[in-house]
């Protein structure tokens, strides 16, 4: 019979999907507590979630909040003994759940709820939120309660290091072990939302779900950044049957006519960050639609791709409205992508390395330019403006002419790793060679993934030019409108001060950079009197962001660029 309610109680308290809130006087009342109020990094304390008026409890939910780059949860204890799920970790979260055991009587009046620990990371302010709390009475009946509690300790410095978030998925950002959960939107800087899940048994696919008032609810909590984006996020309970995450969200919530909210779906395949005008130009034929993230079906594939591919992660994204696959395709949308990775021992010696392949339904293999690892979250992230198959793998490519310049011998053989850069033959790259105007376009396109409308062609740029629609982008963004005439000379070599005009514009009108009025970071070069006055404050602005140095006291505007010059910028403004 004990055992009866225990799992009764539990599935309330965890899959109700439904339940009342409350704010009423008279209700429960929360609080934080701690008995210190400063730590060191390194060191771990304890923060107690204390209750008032309570009346007939028997279970809980408590949702926390906290920034998770000062702080890793370790563990926590309930107050009265009883039976508790593991934590549920989401990005600067944490979700704890308990119940009584048997035909205990509930909590009535004072109680501690609960002792969370905590380990100090970073030195500054951090703040532990109650978020929310859900309780659960012997009549198995459950009202959330929201919560203002908070609590703040100052970190100061040791000796020690840092460290990266833990719990189920260190460092990730996953959500820890748990199989289901109820809608809650949280607080803080974005909403969090712990969704509704079904396993389908059959297609070993988790269906999760998001009710409407509990998505209402993060909207509005959610703070939008410095560029008055929004993000909401969708933590889904990790199972281990699954071979597929499918999220069902509004077809509304992905087709706003411009850019106004970021939806946020985690999972222990990758995390994903959607656009809400991600489905601007496309059509859904249902109210909801479905984002499925898999693991790809290895037998579908050539032998010789599954050979590259070995034992690395390989995911699959699609996107359904009614029972129809969307061949999703949006290059003013892209999706962020985060796919949870350790990497070897030798891929740590050379983790730049690590790259991700798109593997078409050909079974074709294209580089994914914007990959990279992120050793602070333990994944390796990228962007996307379709969906496809995706596997992360390990290259390191090289060419047999790179004596000559070991100075950016590290720089091209990355950029080459990862599809950037190509050779003049698999062997041989011609580092010293000058390059030319619009080979220099082609790469800062590649580099910065450029997308955008189709400017006017040039009379000099043939249609069928390996380099037109690299050029047509950078017209139509308003990067260059070519030297006059309608011309752009695309076979002449490029001056350095022309390659840094253009690198500036395309820098500072993707919002990566911007542009600066101090013109005086060109004093330290001795011909600065050189710099043609239409590009003085493209370069004063690459100077003053460490994007370019020159060379012996000198910027050498009116000097050709050769091709090993170009690969270091483009490396700089990849990892800027």
């Amino acid at each position: 019979m004990a055992r009866i309610r225990i799992m009764f109680l539990m599935i309330c308290l965890i899959l109700l999907s439904k339940p009342a809130v409350s704010q009423a006087s008279g209700a429960p009342d929360f609080s934080l507590s701690t008995t210190q109020t400063s730590s060191t990094v390194q060191s771990q304390f304890d923060v107690t979630v204390n209750a008032t008026n309570l009346s007939d409890m028997v279970g809980y939910e408590i949702n926390l909040t906290y920034d998770s780059t000062k702080l890793e949860f370790i563990n926590y204890t309930a107050g009265n003994g009883g039976f508790t799920i593991s934590p549920i970790l989401i990005t600067n979260g944490v979700q704890l759940a308990h119940t009584e055991i048997g035909e205990k009587p509930g909590s009535n009046g004072s109680a501690m709820l609960a002792k969370v620990t905590f380990k100090a990371l970073q030195k500054g302010n951090a703040e532990i939120a109650i978020t929310s709390i859900k309780l659960v009475d012997s009549q198995v009946s459950s009202v959330v309660y929201t919560s203002n509690a908070s609590k703040s300790v100052t970190i100061n410095d040791s000796t020690g290091g840092g460290g990266q978030p833990g719990g189920g998925q260190p460092g990730t950002g996953q959500p820890g072990a748990g199989q289901t959960g109820t809608s809650q939107a949280g607080n803080g800087e974005k909403g969090i939302l712990i969704p509704d899940v079904q396993l389908d048994k059959d297609t070993h696919s988790v269906i999760s779900t998001v009710d409407s008032d509990s998505l209402k609810r993060a909207q509005k909590e959610a703070v939008a950044n410095e560029k008055g984006i929004k993000k909401i996020s969708i933590a889904i309970p990790k199972n281990l049957d699954a071979k597929a995450y499918v999220q069902v969200v509004p077809t509304t919530l992905v087709s706003t006519r411009t850019k106004s909210e970021e939806i946020e779906i985690i999972s222990d395949f990758a995390t994903i960050v959607l656009p809400s005008n991600m489905l601007q130009k496309q059509a859904a034929s249902s109210t909801d639609v479905r984002i499925r993230i898999a693991h790809a079906q290895l037998e579908n594939l050539s032998s010789e791709v599954r050979n590259q591919v070995g034992t690395h992660p390989v995911i699959e994204l699609s996107l359904e409205s009614g029972n129809q696959v969307i061949p999703w395709n949006n290059s003013q949308a892209p999706v962020s992508v985060s796919i949870p990775y350790a990497p070897t021992p030798e891929e740590l010696q050379n983790p730049e390395h690590i790259v991700v392949w798109y593997i078409d339904s050909s079974g074709n293999v294209t580089s994914v330019p914007s990959a990279k690892y992120n050793a602070s979250t333990g994944s390796v992230t990228f962007k996307t403006t379709h969906f496809s198959t995706y596997a992360v793998a390990y290259l390191v490519k090289s060419f047999d002419d790179l004596q000559s310049v070991q100075w950016a011998q590290k720089q091209i053989e990355v950029l080459a790793s990862k599809g950037i850069v190509n050779g003049m033959s698999e062997t041989h790259f011609d580092p010293s060679q000058a390059i030319t105007r619009a080979d220099f376009l082609v790469l800062l396109a590649r580099t910065l993934e450029l997308h955008g409308d189709l400017g006017a062609a040039f009379s000099d740029v043939p249609q069928d030019a390996y380099y037109s629609e690299s050029l047509r982008i950078a017209r139509g963004l308003g990067i260059t409108d070519g030297v006059g005439d309608n011309q752009f000379n695309p076979r002449d070599p490029i001056t350095r001060e022309d390659m840094m005009v253009l690198t500036a514009r395309a820098l500072t009108q993707t919002g990566s950079l911007a542009n600066s009025t101090a013109l005086g970071a060109l004093d330290q070069f001795e011909d600065a009197g050189l710099v043609s006055s239409y590009a003085a404050t493209s370069i004063a602005t690459l100077v003053k962001n460490g994007l370019v140095q020159g060379y012996n006291q000198a910027i050498h505007p009116k000097e050709t660029t050769t091709r090993a010059e170009t690969v270091v910028l483009m490396y700089n403004i990849y990892n800027h």
